[in-house]
């Protein structure tokens, strides 16, 4: 299931706010363009950088994954992506909320927002998925996106997305969505207070 995107007036937030899915299928050296150190922890499992990109001079992407897992049919994925703009983190949720209501056209799409007063950060509760007539290629995805305005340690103003993305696939898509129901709310909190790295971009 690969998402289409379409490009709206705010070039580098739409850009960023493009669905997670967007990732690399080249064989490109991963560069780690925001110069996090080390790997991702989420609920004491360890993400790896595993594809990064550097589409133009304002946006960077960087996916991380557990060992062992994969593109394109990934379990889990953390993605960081960062926008050098001035621009609000409400002006980004609006353009991913726009973007959200598109792919209902084509997707079965449900989100809701939750806005964080004290730091002024908001999170979009995704899930979103299709069924096929042949089974095995049916697929829900489940993302928690986390925008927050950041200052990078090298100066540069903008907002990061901080991207929590779970898949099923196929016969395994009941069990996935009857966890769901039960881990939901923890999974969004633990999103929230995620450590968010320090960005450094080199000038």
């Amino acid at each position: 299931m690969k998402m289409i995107f379409q490009f709206l007036p705010l070039v580098a937030i739409s850009t960023l706010l493009a669905s997670v899915q967007c990732f690399g299928q080249n064989n490109k050296p991963v560069i780690n363009y925001l110069g996090i150190p080390g790997s991702m922890v989420f609920q004491k499992k360890s993400y790896q950088l595993h594809w990064s990109a550097h589409p133009d001079a304002s946006l960077y992407k960087q996916e991380y994954l557990v060992p062992g897992d994969g593109f394109p049919n990934y379990k889990s994925m953390i993605t960081i992506d960062y926008v050098v703009a001035t621009t609000t983190v409400d002006d980004a949720v609006r353009t991913k909320l726009r973007e959200l209501d598109q792919l209902k056209k084509t997707l079965d799409v449900n989100y809701e927002v939750i806005a964080n007063a004290a730091t002024g950060e908001k999170i979009i509760d995704c899930l979103l998925g299709q069924t096929a007539s042949d089974d095995a290629k049916s697929i829900y995805e489940h993302d928690v996106y986390r925008f927050k305005a950041v200052t990078a340690k090298s100066g540069q103003k903008g907002i990061l997305l901080y991207a929590l993305s779970n898949r099923a696939y196929g016969k395994d898509i009941q069990s996935f969505l009857a966890r769901l129901k039960a881990e939901r709310k923890v999974l969004i909190s633990e999103v929230a207070k995620a450590p968010i790295p320090g960005i450094t971009i080199k000038k």
